[in-house]
């Protein structure tokens, strides 16, 4: 087949989403097939490349930040690959396009499909799918003026794919009427392997994301805190990634005195990331909202037990007592407690580890790429739409 991949983000820019589409399209073309991948352009990044056997195309979005798309610099996305798009199908046309995110990459499917009758499978990640207590909090009015325009792409397209099971449900809420499948993101599993569990030391504590409200690391420094208010040494804390919240939670800690526990890492390479997990104890999600994260999917890989969020996506993830726990949204208390827990205990760190690594062997990218393989080639047999 030959496939058109739209994402508004695509590595260096963006987070898991763009991980996503890149992994997709090496399975893809490793499995024959063409695949051009529209994505934004930033700065110096060539226009058009070849990466891994497919080929990227970038396009003018006013793109100004590597971490975060403003709503204008999506709205510019949708543009200009419904026009980028549109001409290169009339070269060379596309079996099917595999669009990442509803909003704003299913804004350039839907109109190809009305204008070529191009059938397409559209991807949900997160916070394309409305939902209440939104963050940043404008989005609920965004969502107000989007949700007809959401209805459409997804009752035009002829597969609709959740990355978890509760965000098909949040889906359902937006649409009772929508059928949404589930297929999860995946996992490097030669890239992300077992890390071999010490008992003596410092336990390391490690965070990986964009630093934006959505994530919530606040909560883990606060959680930091009260762990040292309660008499807790033997641990420190690591957060890799970098965005506008950084100088704000350095200011955090150092307000709060943990300062000395907590160490900013900055922005690190995709390939020096299985490093940083080996290097772990436990890792901590803290997110408001997420679709199937794949920093807990590499950590789970690399052995590690989880205390996240009870977000999306979660529930599939970790099992409270058997690879980790959950606690609520913004609860840094339950948090301390959690890490507080496994900082005390090597031997259920170790325990909660193995489990992890067995959870998630299912989730390799091989299999995740047939999965949606099957539904493009549906799409473009003219199957699936409703």
């Amino acid at each position: 087949m030959r496939l058109l991949l739209l994402n508004y983000e695509f590595p260096p820019l963006g987070g898991g989403g763009g991980r996503v589409t890149e992994r997709l399209a090496r399975e893809y073309a490793r499995r024959g097939h063409q695949v051009d991948v529209l994505t934004s352009a930033y700065h110096d990044l060539p226009s058009d490349e070849e990466r891994d056997g497919y080929r990227i195309v970038r396009v003018r979005a006013m793109r100004r930040s590597t971490n975060v798309a403003q709503v204008h610099e999506m709205l510019s996305y949708c543009v200009s690959s419904s026009i980028a798009a549109a001409k290169h199908h009339r070269d060379a046309p596309y079996d099917a396009v595999h669009a990442f995110f509803g909003i704003p990459s299913g804004v350039g499917a839907y109109w190809l499909r009305r204008r070529t009758g191009l059938p397409y499978v559209v991807f949900l990640g997160g916070r394309d799918v409305p939902r209440p207590n939104p963050e940043p909090p404008y989005y609920r009015y965004l969502y107000v003026l989007l949700k007809p325009a959401i209805r459409a792409i997804w009752r035009e397209a002829s597969h609709v794919v959740a990355c978890s099971d509760g965000l098909r449900d949040l889906a359902r809420a937006t649409d009772p009427t929508a059928s949404v499948a589930v297929i999860p993101d995946g996992v490097d599993l030669e890239a992300f392997t077992p890390k071999e569990h010490r008992s003596e030391g410092p336990a390391r504590i490690l965070g990986i994301g964009r630093l934006i409200p959505r994530k919530g690391f606040d909560a883990l420094i606060r959680a930091t805190a009260a762990l040292e208010q309660r008499g807790r040494t033997g641990f420190e804390v690591e957060i890799v990634g970098d965005g506008p919240e950084r100088q704000s939670l350095e200011r955090l800690a150092e307000t709060l005195g943990v300062g000395h526990r907590v160490r900013f890492a900055g922005t690190v390479s995709y390939a020096d990331l299985p490093a940083r997990y080996a290097a772990a104890d436990i890792y901590a999600l803290t997110s408001h909202a997420e679709g199937m994260p794949l920093v807990v999917l590499e950590a789970m890989a690399t052995g590690l037990p989880i205390v996240a969020t009870d977000v999306q996506g979660m529930q599939e993830l970790v099992e409270d007592g058997s690879n980790g726990y959950r606690f609520a949204v913004g609860d840094h208390e339950a948090l301390a407690q959690r890490l507080e827990e496994l900082i005390a205990n090597p031997a259920s760190r170790a325990a909660f580890g193995v489990a992890s690594r067995q959870r998630v062997e299912r989730y390799s990218w091989s299999s995740i790429a047939d999965s949606y393989l099957e539904l493009l080639q549906d799409a473009a047999r003219g199957g699936g739409r409703r």
